[in-house]
């Protein structure tokens, strides 16, 4: 249930960062996240304490900020560019990524019809891309994620954020999860603020909608919360499939109300050949 309620807060969350974009900077909403997180989490390390074993958690610790910083830019750089339809779907290539590193870094193996749910979410994604329902189209849709700037973003987005809750799990079994939220939002925000100086300062001399941006920063907060109770109790490649399929659906929805998106009919069955392939790995 847990990871079904993440993955509807990061649905919403894909959602409201979209539409933060129009008006404020990608590193500049990325700086203000991981302040309001530091502010969170301190809070919560006060209230309840902490524990933390600095020596087993530094190496995975580190790669995970630098792997968090350069994927949620790309992230978001993707989904400014492109419909949001298009992009979002292709992180379903993050359960079959994460089910490799999963099982090479923390022995959970998923059994052979979970794999093939996995094989079912490629094709769905590749008869999302096409732009008509025969086969010429189909392996055309190839060339089309290969020529989309947005698409090529979403695909590296992918494979950097099947290892983050990998990372996650492996420094989790050193820290608490409130201090571990709070050190990776406070380096994210050092090091984003110390190469984002020139867009801090417009931004202050900007006119914001700050109403959508406050509630981007809590429905994000809320997600990584639950996304770190939900690796604790589960496989982390099912819960990044319950993650992406709610993703998946949201999509579609979400570029159709909010952004006037065409759902397609390629759109329609490729989401629930999607669906289908998250219900064989569950």
């Amino acid at each position: 249930m847990i990871c079904v309620i993440a993955g509807i807060f990061w649905a919403l969350f894909d959602l409201t960062r979209k539409l933060s974009l129009r008006y404020i900077d990608p590193k500049v909403l990325l700086i203000l996240f991981s302040l309001i997180q530091i502010i969170f989490f301190f809070l919560w390390c006060i209230k309840e304490g902490f524990f933390f074993q600095i020596v087993p958690y530094s190496i995975p610790g580190t790669l995970l900020i630098i792997l968090g910083i350069f994927s949620s830019l790309f992230f978001l750089r993707s989904i400014k560019d492109s419909e949001l339809s298009l992009t979002i779907p292709l992180l379903s290539f993050t359960p079959l990524f994460s089910s490799i590193f999963s099982f090479l870094f923390l022995d959970e193996e998923l059994n052979e019809t979970q794999y093939f749910g996995i094989l079912m979410i490629i094709f769905g994604t590749l008869i999302l891309y096409s732009k008509r329902l025969n086969f010429l189209f189909f392996f055309k849709s190839f060339h089309i994620i290969k020529n989309n700037q947005g698409a090529r973003l979403m695909i590296l987005v992918a494979f950097c954020w099947s290892l983050t809750p990998i990372l996650d799990k492996i420094c989790l079994k050193y820290s608490s999860i409130n201090f571990h939220g709070l050190i990776q939002a406070l380096f994210i925000f050092i090091i984003l603020s110390f190469f984002s100086i020139k867009e801090l300062i417009d931004f202050k001399n900007q006119k914001i909608k700050y109403s959508i941006i406050l509630i981007t920063i809590v429905i994000g907060t809320i997600a990584t919360v639950l996304q770190f109770f939900a690796i604790l109790f589960n496989f982390v490649a099912v819960m990044e499939s319950i993650k992406r399929a709610t993703g998946q659906f949201s999509a579609v929805l979400f570029g159709r109300i909010f952004f006037k998106e065409v759902i397609s009919i390629q759109k329609v069955i490729g989401v629930c050949l999607l669906y289908i392939g998250v219900t064989y790995i569950l």
